[in-house]
């Protein structure tokens, strides 16, 4: 056994030398195929990290040209401001090389100054939003304006902050602005001394424009008035003026261009008054416009009622002369042969007739005398007196003759108009006749309203009954002689009283509408 057992160990050991040479040779072999594989797994990532090494390159070379092509001028500083980079816009602006300002102060290069300007490097770094501002303040070139933006460019915590700053030449951009800007107040100056109204309105009849003169017109305000439709100062019901605004919609064309529309018009407080309109179209940013400009009429149409009136009353004027002066003489001696006759009968019947005659030619006297009144040229007796007076002293005789229990006299006097240069006994002529003619048209009683008042050079008496009114159609003739409303009126009170007022360069109108009574507006110089 012992023989045996020396035999197999050196076997043994022979196999164990081998066997670990195997596992020798296995290892080596698995090392070096990982050793391989690591080694082209190497290569695989340098070969990629070179190509994007080359791709961020070509970028780099990419965003640095659009850097550089960028005409605002734009560079990069830290918290220090000292400068990053810049582009080719900054670097040609201030003749410099990349090199050259590139670890330089911005204030030393663009200020040529030793301490900081009025940055705003601060306040970007608190807030961390861009920060705009405008500003002239280079030495070389204060006239100019420059628009500058400041970006934070911190991405990472860890990363150093810097501010990117863009900086743009406005000055040309500013100008264009001025001009703009005194073109619009040469514009808005002629549009606001304008005499006539102008409002613009857009495509959906909303008022984009209303000067001056429409607020003074309309009595709108533009803040009240601008976005309202163009309906709260011509309402449809006077005529659809809509139509105006389709026509050129459609063609392009103002159908009115050289045209005047004669249409009523509402001011803010209700009243309707005349007016002529002229329409024009244009278009901005492919939107329609329309510009108005509107006419008040009204003081045109009473001019021209003036004027038909007093042509009027020239032809009846006279008319009426020749017949008081071919009826003068006929009536006065009727009137002296029936004296000569009555003073010589004696029969009572005869007697009463001849008195009936008497008083009849008596009054056609005075008729005819009233009619010289009405067509003779007044002599006024000139001289300072108070208006408030001299229609006190009217309202006096008519308080005598007429019950004051039927009849309220309000008066509503400016102590302030103070004396007026007139003839005060026409005057009161006219008064009376005007206040004597609104107590007849209240036969039931009512009421008397006088009023005086100053505005600018003028004296104003208003006076105002709540009587049974004037149809708008007597209204036109009711200053012509003859014409009257009344069955024993003679129709001359209100034709003298309007050339009396005439006499003093005055004015009479009369406002009236049926039921809603009458009043009588008489304006005189006021005493200079």
């Amino acid at each position: 056994m012992e023989g045996l057992q020396t035999f197999i160990e050196p076997i043994t050991l022979f196999f164990i030398q081998i066997n670990l040479q195997d596992q020798r040779r296995i290892t080596v072999h698995s090392t070096v195929e990982r050793l391989e594989k690591q080694v082209t797994l190497l290569k695989k990532q340098i070969e990629a990290q070179e190509k994007e090494i080359e791709h961020l390159k070509q970028k780099t070379v990419f965003f640095q040209n659009i850097f550089d092509r960028i005409e605002e001028e734009v560079f990069i500083i830290n918290r220090d401001f000292i400068v990053q980079d810049a582009n080719r816009s900054f670097l040609d602006h201030y003749n410099l090389s990349k090199e050259n300002a590139t670890g330089k102060k911005c204030y030393e290069i663009i200020h040529h100054n030793n301490t900081p300007c009025q940055c705003p490097v601060s306040t970007a770094n608190k807030t961390k939003d861009k920060i705009r501002l405008i500003h002239h303040d280079r030495e070389t070139d204060k006239n100019k304006k420059y628009f500058t933006v400041m970006y934070s460019l911190q991405a990472e915590e860890q990363m150093p902050e810097c501010f990117l700053v863009i900086s743009r030449d406005n000055t040309e951009y500013y100008n264009v602005i001025k001009r703009l800007k005194a073109s619009e107040r040469r514009f808005r100056a002629i549009l606001d001394t304008a005499t006539d109204a102008i409002i613009s309105i857009n495509s959906n009849h909303k008022i984009v424009l209303f000067n001056n003169a429409a607020q003074d017109i309309f009595g709108w305000s533009r803040k009240e008035i601008i976005g309202k439709d163009v309906d709260v100062l011509i309402p449809k019901k006077y005529g659809d003026h809509h139509k105006l605004i389709k026509t050129p919609l459609k063609t392009k064309k103002t159908g009115t261009r050289g045209k005047t529309i004669s249409v009523t018009a509402l001011r803010k407080t209700g009243e309707e008054f005349p007016a002529d309109i002229s329409i024009s179209f244009y278009e901005t940013d492919s939107k329609p416009n329309f510009t108005a400009i509107i006419r008040d009429m009204t003081e045109y149409k009473e001019m021209e009622k003036k004027l038909l009136q007093t042509e009027r009353l020239a032809a009846v004027g006279q008319a009426v002369a020749s017949v008081a002066h071919e009826i003068r003489n006929p009536l006065m001696i009727i009137g002296g042969f029936s004296k000569q006759i009555r003073n010589k009968v004696t029969e009572e019947k005869t007697i009463k007739k001849l008195d009936i005659m008497i008083e009849e030619v008596k009054r056609l006297e005075k008729l005819v005398c009233d009619l010289r009144d009405f067509t003779k040229k007044h002599k006024l007796l000139i001289r300072p007196a108070s208006i408030n007076a001299v229609i006190m002293d009217a309202l006096e005789i008519i308080k005598s003759l007429y019950p004051t229990d039927k009849h309220i006299f309000e008066t509503y006097f400016d102590q302030d108009i103070g004396e007026t240069n007139c003839d005060p006994d026409k005057l009161k002529q006219v008064f009376m006749n005007i206040i004597i003619n609104g107590i007849e048209a209240m036969k039931d009683g009512g009421k008397i309203i006088i009023r005086t008042m100053k505005k600018d050079n003028e004296v104003e008496v208003s006076i105002q009954d709540t009587g049974t009114g004037i149809n708008e159609e007597d209204l036109m003739h009711i200053f012509e002689p003859f014409f009257t409303t009344r069955s024993n009126g003679s129709g001359l009170g209100l034709a003298i009283s309007y050339r009396i007022v005439q006499a003093h360069k005055g004015e009479i109108r009369a406002l009236s509408k049926p039921n809603e009574g009458t009043t009588f507006i008489i304006k005189l110089p006021a005493k200079q």
